[in-house]
């Protein structure tokens, strides 16, 4: 099972004296992840060998980046990586124990030990052989995917749910492993999108998306902020290869390059505009003055339109306020921000004293209502200001019964009616409701006004196509006109 290296001036001759199989691989595009050896027939030599099954003495070819396998029973028996050292023409001896000619190319020292353990207990190769090739090139345009994970902004050091989906590369780093754990048995090409390489790739996809929380966690110790995390495609990669280096070793790949679109729900988008907005004000006290302006000429609008009268809010607004068109001056907004300063400052140094009880308040009456500005009353309209009686909301979940009763329950507090299921899909004109192109009933096509949605990234199908999320929840991609079904 030895393999020896072939020298130019020796190869023209052997193919003019005797009959030999001779193999070999083009150049493997980024698309394959490996392929069987092809047999090529040379000059006016009768070969009947088959695709892939060498014999003792023949030849094959390995070029760079390519990793050229001996398989018996589904087994590495011998190997050769293509470096710029070890590249080039070898011939197959059964007679020989295996050569292993890694050329320094990756850390292969427990797969040669394990092959040097299989030659020593089974001997000679007695049964068919087979060649096959790995591409030890990156393999790029990957497409990954998450939903909602916890992420530590750096710059605003704000917890963000984060979603996101962009695209990793791969490279295969042990190709014994890789082909004994992962495809086993290659009778042809495989490529990344033929049926086989989408399950192999799937493989990886449904190890990689539970780490990815994990990765994001040692990305966000950076202080990283989450609308930049696409430039640090390395770095997250990195992290990835840190949260599946026990898992892959196993399988002889990682990801050499990892670029995510990052994206934040409604929540983290409202928490971080709150942020901004305080972060902005609370640095400029003429903004303060500004907001102070604005919040009192609103009162004034409200006290104007006060239902009781425009006396009875303007006297609410100067008994809550006591500010009357007297707004404080920029410079006491400036003033008072250096003393809050200095009283934190004060406060921080000095030790701590136990805060004085809190008085009691005073409980409102069994039927009392507390209005805005603080007095409790019982009339439909407040003692101090005059501001109505606030009216009672409906519940947010509220539906109406077809006894006429008004429930927020799964059924109806007075007859035990269930709540009525909503439909889910597109009604047709005939009544029936659909999730397809055409209605089940009556055959007629969905309306242009009706359509329906599926994710164009990842292949996720919400629950009402009709109704879909703003984002999609695996992959974190926006709905838009592009995940409109045709």
């Amino acid at each position: 099972m030895g393999l020896i290296k072939m020298f130019t001036s020796a190869v023209g001759s052997t193919f003019a004296d005797q009959v030999v199989e001779y193999f070999r691989c083009e150049d493997m595009s980024t698309k394959i992840l490996c392929q069987p050896g092809t047999l090529v027939k040379r000059g006016k030599a009768v070969n009947n060998g088959t695709e892939g099954v060498i014999s003792n003495g023949s030849r094959f070819d390995v070029a760079v980046n390519q990793a050229a396998l001996l398989i018996e029973n589904g087994r590495v028996h011998d190997f050769v990586i293509g470096t710029q050292e070890t590249a080039g023409q070898y011939k197959y001896d059964s007679t020989v124990a295996p050569s292993l000619l890694g050329g320094g190319w990756g850390d292969l020292g427990a797969s040669i030990k394990e092959i040097g353990r299989r030659f020593t207990a089974g001997g000679q190769a007695m049964n068919t052989m087979r060649l096959i090739y790995i591409n030890l090139r990156p393999l790029p345009g990957n497409k990954i995917g998450f939903g909602k994970i916890p992420f530590r902004d750096g710059e605003m050091n704000l917890t963000l749910n984060a979603q996101g989906h962009g695209q990793y590369e791969l490279q295969i780093v042990n190709p014994m492993n890789f082909y004994e754990n992962v495809v086993q048995n290659v009778n042809q090409v495989l490529t990344v999108d033929s049926p086989d390489g989408v399950a192999v790739l799937s493989q990886f996809k449904a190890d990689m998306t539970p780490k990815f929380q994990k990765a994001l966690t040692r990305i966000s110790a950076k202080k990283i902020p989450y609308d930049q995390l696409g430039l640090y495609p390395d770095e997250l990669a990195e992290a990835m290869n840190a949260e599946l280096e026990e898992k892959w070793a196993a399988k002889g790949i990682k990801v050499t390059s990892l670029s995510i679109e990052l994206n934040v729900d409604e929540e983290s988008k409202q928490r971080i505009a709150k942020f901004q907005e305080a972060k902005t004000v609370g640095s400029d006290p003429s903004m303060l003055y500004a907001m102070d302006r604005m919040s009192i000429n609103k009162a004034r609008e409200a006290a104007a339109g006060n239902a009781n009268g425009a006396m009875a809010g303007f006297m609410g607004m100067g008994m809550a306020g006591g500010m009357m068109g007297q707004p404080m001056d920029p410079t006491m907004y400036q003033q008072q921000m250096q003393q809050n300063m200095m009283n934190q400052q004060a406060a921080q140094a000095a030790p701590q004293q136990a805060a004085p009880a809190a008085a009691p308040t005073q409980a409102a009456p069994a039927n009392g209502w507390t209005c805005a500005c603080g007095t409790t009353n019982t009339g439909k309209f407040c003692a101090n200001c005059g501001q109505p009686k606030p009216e009672p909301k409906p519940a947010a979940d509220t539906w109406k019964c077809s006894c006429g009763a008004e429930n927020t329950g799964k059924f109806c507090a007075n007859c035990g009616s269930p709540k009525p299921e909503q439909p889910v899909g597109w009604t047709c004109s005939c009544g029936a409701v659909n999730n397809g192109k055409f209605c089940a009933e009556c055959g007629k096509p969905k309306p242009a006004a009706e359509p329906l949605y599926k994710c164009d990234k990842c292949g996720w199908e919400p629950e009402d196509p009709k109704n879909p999320p703003k984002f999609c929840p695996e992959c974190g991609d926006p709905f838009d006109d592009n995940d409109i079904l045709k």
